[in-house]
């Protein structure tokens, strides 16, 4: 009995640890001075790269050119924002395991937050020891972009890589992340097609009814950001993915995975990268819609 006593002391801190979310921002490499070179040539390769970055190995290479340009101008906004979203798709790629996952969702934060300390404002109030989302009212329309990955980011590090009680203790990070797209609100509620609304809905879809979840008004948003961004792929994609499969809507989900499958992703509003994930994921989930519902 005193043996099992000993496991369960051990063995319930140990849990609690696995399921903090213990990310600690990283300002060393923006905040140290650094020669800046002229990045013009290496950001037109890294462009030209995300450009045609149709598969895994395409956003690897993508990543490294972009890496690249940081080498010699580690305050390159371009470079930082791309970064961000780059590494949120790699995590949020097929065949992914819960460590690979944690690892390209932090960097992804990483980055976001080094694209945001190229605001002079906010630099300010971080270097006096504030935190992203109590310095976030400085932020403009030009930093809406990392403003949208930190905590898309945030929202894919929690529902993909925490467990039931994981989320239970980290749920304060929900609420950083929800000032941080209050902000986003308050500068252009109609950003990127419809993102933000579709950010919005995932929120409200997620989080527990007893603490601000509203499963009709998730319904709502979602209709919003694909009246806002009726040719943008994330949107249905996103409906199918996370709403229709929630509330277990079969037909709804097949039919907003169709016309993703239709449409022609040189031609879609958004990203290339993200347009031929959006594809290549649909596919994938219509093909196991009978263990989905």
């Amino acid at each position: 009995m005193r043996k099992i006593s000993i496991l369960i002391f051990i063995a319930v801190p140990l849990l609690f640890l696995q399921g903090c979310m213990t990310y600690q921002s990283d300002w060393g490499a923006v905040r140290a001075d650094h020669p800046e070179r002229d990045v013009t040539r290496l950001l037109e390769l890294a462009n030209a790269k995300a450009d045609k970055a149709d598969t895994r190995a395409g956003v690897e290479e993508s990543i490294q050119a972009y890496e690249e340009v940081l080498n010699d101008d580690p305050l390159n906004y371009l470079a930082l924002s791309s970064l961000a979203h780059l590494y949120l798709l790699l995590g949020d790629e097929e065949g992914n395991g819960i460590r690979q996952k944690k690892e390209y969702f932090l960097k992804a934060i990483t980055y976001a937050e080094h694209a945001l300390y190229t605001n002079q404002d906010f630099r300010k109030r971080i270097d006096k020891g504030e935190q992203v989302w109590e310095a976030v009212s400085v932020l403009t329309e030009k930093e809406m972009e990392p403003m949208l990955f930190w905590t898309t980011g945030i929202f894919y590090y929690y529902k993909d890589c925490l467990g039931a009680a994981g989320q239970v203790i980290n749920f304060h990070w929900i609420r950083r992340a929800k000032r941080v797209l209050q902000r986003m609100s308050a500068i252009d509620p109609d950003y990127a097609g419809g993102a933000v609304h579709f950010t919005w809905a995932v929120y409200y879809l997620s989080i527990p009814e007893s603490v601000g979840g509203d499963r009709e008004k998730s319904k709502e948003l979602f209709v919003r950001a694909i009246e806002t961004g009726p040719n943008r792929l994330l949107n249905r994609w996103g409906r199918a993915k996370y709403f229709h499969v929630k509330m277990k809507n079969r037909e709804e989900f097949i039919a907003d995975l169709r016309w993703v499958l239709a449409q022609d992703i040189r031609n879609a509003e958004g990203h290339y990268a993200w347009n031929s994930f959006y594809k290549r994921d649909a596919e994938r989930m219509l093909y196991d819609a009978d263990q989905l519902f």
